[in-house]
């Protein structure tokens, strides 16, 4: 099963804030897709970014 996160959930896993996450986001650094204005984080992408094998990622929310 493909668990969806939100960055509410990763920061509780993490122990950090809740907008730190959404910045890695921003950044690129973190994965992720909107439903509407909410950002939602799938597993692999979680697995990606705490594994270290993250590469840059267009921005979620940014237009090519």
């Amino acid at each position: 099963m493909n668990k969806i996160f939100t960055p509410q959930e990763l920061a509780e896993r993490w122990g950090c804030c809740s907008n730190t996450v959404r910045n890695a986001i921003m950044e690129g650094r973190l994965r992720a897709f909107r439903v509407g204005r909410l950002f939602r984080i799938p597993h692999d992408a979680v697995f990606d970014f705490e594994s270290g094998h993250v590469s840059k990622h267009q921005p979620a929310g940014s237009r090519p």
